[in-house]
């Protein structure tokens, strides 16, 4: 495997965030002492052994817009936004509003940064199951609880966001600025009736260069490649969010998301021999057409009871993109030498329908059953041809014109059972049955039915120590976007669309031991273990080329065309350990300061379909980490901070390619906030203050990686991009 950078600078950086998750847990004692030294705001309460309270005002010193602001300051917790998953109940998050889950798919990250951090009473962190709670499946939730503010004037947000980044950001234009304007305003319609209102302006150009270099097996130079590409991302999102209260007993949201974009994109790749003359040149661009997502969900709930209540959620989501591409290739002897013409189009949308009943018969027992139903399809197209000269010419590639759709139902019952003051048990049970039906090139129809049962344990050993322990079958998302074959004409890559394709069912185990040694310092630790079945990889895929089938054995073997696709591999293994870590940083002699850390270090392991050998799951890096720093200054309103991360190498397998992806450096960025000027928050922030460009190697094998020999290697340096410049950011935002 090719190594760029060395394990020793590897072991560096994992010996640097353990050294320094270890130095944090040796000074937590003293910690304790110093925290009420802490001018950072007060100190949260315990509402209960579940629910630790942080009041509005805790938040206050770090001068919040949004809810978004309060809930990523909330300590030992971290906000994710859910799992890509059919239908609503399993795309769960780990935030509520006022207890209820929104109907929305969209981030949770940005649906808090629709909600004013002026309307916001409180921040509930609940650790293990609550009996009050939308709990479903997580282990640790926040609940985000808004002030009653009928009557009242709803404060506006808004934010100003601007990048820039010489090359890095470069538009068509020669613009070199990268922004994002939002504007969040609500309207009390009448005493029961809400409308919130929020627009986005997004402005993403960007520019990425490569260097990339041919060598054979021996390390000799070959050739070289000098490639480009740019990016021009332009939309509006505006976002319109209904909320009603027709009655004590009945409320009814709407939620009505819509975003056209213009965009536009080019490529370029020029080949130069070992001795610096030119060879050759691809290039070209994306001509884009109508490109729009759209989605509407709605959801009413009735309390028939105290102790009885129900909801019913509708979701539709639409998305549509159409573009042209066009790509010539000219050589140094010959000119221009083909044209290839492709033309693109995916329609994808989703209606989901879903029912539930909850009934809390006592203080020891919350039951939730309903029903969920789904359909999804994916519609896609791909035409290519090329002219050498004499007209276009049409290529054909298998399952390049298909339509997925997929009809789901499932029936779910779930118990918070409070066994004893400390201990709680959260079970469920899911089954879900599905149709999978493809037409177009590929034609066939498959029937899916599978159980999802779990299992979370909740112990509240003492105030401060809490242990979790669970065990899940998950389903993964099917991608239907891997049941179609495409293109990337720059890197000469053709994927081929697998009908086949089951999703990756795994059964997940999990032990979390959370400690909260003072109210603003908190450590979590977690176990992990994942028993993977119907692994989703890339796999050799065959076709034939001529008349005849290779399923059926009638096709001739010269024209057997193998290429790689989304397919299952077997069983795999997924073992690692997690941690967070946050704490004030009075003990060091630092005040009005913290720190926080999260990383996770994970082995992941598969029996190579092609080699036969054990390796690790494609794409999954084996450690990463996060850490990061703030200090109050409090005498000139303002604040300061700096943040680190990084992440493993990465490798992808093939039939007879091997890919190396690593960023051989962490990612440092600092910021400077000031609220100096009344009713503004500005932030200045430099981004990738050492950028390191990302490394590439694809390694090609003669006829299979399983010979182990090498025919050469294509080692790339990708700089500049949104991920590998220095930036500067500069950031205002309000409430007025």
């Amino acid at each position: 495997m090719p190594v760029l950078g060395g394990n020793s600078t590897l072991n560096r950086h994992q010996g640097c965030a353990i050294s320094v998750a270890g130095l944090l847990l040796l000074a937590s004692y003293p910690a304790q002492r110093a925290e009420a030294q802490s001018p950072a705001g007060p100190a949260p309460k315990a509402a209960s052994d579940a629910r630790q309270v942080f009041e509005a005002e805790f938040f206050r010193p770090y001068n919040p817009v949004t809810a978004f602001d309060m809930v990523s300051r909330v300590p030992g917790f971290e906000i994710l936004d859910g799992v890509d998953r059919r239908g609503y109940g399993a795309t769960a998050g780990n935030v509520l509003v006022n207890n209820e889950r929104p109907s929305s798919k969209s981030l949770t990250s940005d649906q808090l940064k629709r909600i004013p951090a002026e309307g916001v009473a409180r921040i509930e962190l609940i650790s293990g199951a609550d009996s009050d709670a939308d709990v479903r499946g997580q282990t640790q939730l926040v609940n985000v609880v808004l002030k009653d503010q009928k009557g009242q004037s709803r404060p506006a947000t808004w934010s100003i966001d601007a990048w820039y980044g010489p090359g890095a950001l470069s538009s068509w234009d020669g613009r070199t600025f990268l922004s994002l304007a939002q504007a969040t305003k609500a309207f009390e319609l009448d005493d029961s009736t809400t409308l919130s209102i929020d627009l986005q302006f997004p402005n993403l150009p960007g520019r990425t260069e490569f260097y990339e270099a041919v060598k054979n097996p021996a390390g000799e130079l070959l050739e070289y490649r000098q490639q480009r590409s740019q990016i021009n991302q332009r939309a509006i999102q505006g976002v319109a969010n209904l909320r009603w209260r027709p009655s004590a007993a009945d409320t009814f949201s709407l939620n009505v998301l819509y975003r056209p974009s213009l965009n536009g994109s080019g490529s370029s790749s020029f080949v130069y021999s070992a001795a610096d003359a030119f060879r050759s040149a691809t290039m070209g661009g994306v001509d884009f057409g109508d490109i729009y997502k759209a989605e509407v969900a709605s959801d009413w709930e009735r309390k028939l009871s105290s102790a009885l209540s129900f909801k019913l959620v509708g979701l539709l989501t639409s998305s549509y993109t159409e573009q042209a591409d066009t790509f010539q290739t000219v050589r140094a002897v010959g000119g221009l030498v083909n044209t290839q013409y492709l033309d693109r189009a995916t329609d994808i949308g989703e209606r989901v329908g879903r029912g539930s009943l909850t009934w809390r018969p006592n203080d020891f027992h919350t039951l939730e059953a309903g029903l969920e139903g789904a359909f999804n399809f994916r519609d896609a197209s791909l035409a290519i041809a090329n002219d050498t000269g004499s007209g276009p010419v049409p290529e054909v590639l298998p399952v390049a014109d298909t339509r997925v759709e997929e009809l789901r139902g499932e029936a779910f019952l779930t118990d918070v059972w409070k066994l004893t003051p400390a201990l709680t048990l959260e079970t469920g049970f899911t089954f879900e049955a599905s149709r999978i039906t493809q037409t177009g090139d590929a034609q066939q129809e498959r029937e899916f039915t599978y159980p999802k049962p779990r299992a979370i344990l909740t112990w509240q050993m003492d105030p401060s120590n809490q242990l979790r322990a669970s065990y899940i079958r998950d389903v993964a998302q099917l991608d239907f976007a891997e049941f179609a074959s495409t293109v990337a004409v720059i890197d000469n890559l053709t994927t081929f669309g697998n009908p086949n394709l089951e999703p990756e069912k795994t059964w997940k185990a999990r032990l979390e031991w959370e400690r909260r040694f003072t109210p603003k310092m908190a450590l979590a630790v977690s176990l992990f273990y994942d028993d993977v079945s119907d692994t989703q990889d890339l796999v050799p895929l065959s076709f034939c080329a001529g008349p005849g089938s290779v399923q059926d054995g009638s096709c001739a073997p010269a024209d057997i065309r193998t290429l790689d696709g989304a397919g299952n591999i077997g069983n795999g293994t997924r073992t690692g350990i997690e941690a967070r870590f946050g704490s004030p940083l009075d003990f060091l002699g630092i005040p009005n300061a913290e720190l926080r850390f999260s990383g996770k270090f994970q082995k992941t392991s598969v029996t190579d379909p092609v080699t036969g050998e054990d390796r690790e799951f494609t794409l999954e890096p084996a450690w990463n980490y996060l850490v990061s720093f703030r200090q109050e200054l409090p005498d000139i309103s303002s604040a300061w901070g700096a943040s680190m991360k990084r992440e493993s190498q990465r490798f992808e397998y093939k039939l007879a390619e091997e890919v190396y992806y690593n960023r051989d450096g962490d990612r440092l960025d600092i910021y400077f906030e000031t609220t100096a000027v009344k009713g503004l928050t500005l932030r200045a922030s430099l981004i990738n203050v050492g950028p390191t460009p990302e490394d590439r190697v694809r390694t090609f094998y003669a006829g299979s990686r399983a010979s182990g020999f090498v025919v050469r290697t294509d080692a790339r340096k990708a700089y500049s991009g949104l991920d590998g410049s220095r930036i500067i950011s500069l950031k205002a935002s309000g409430a007025f």
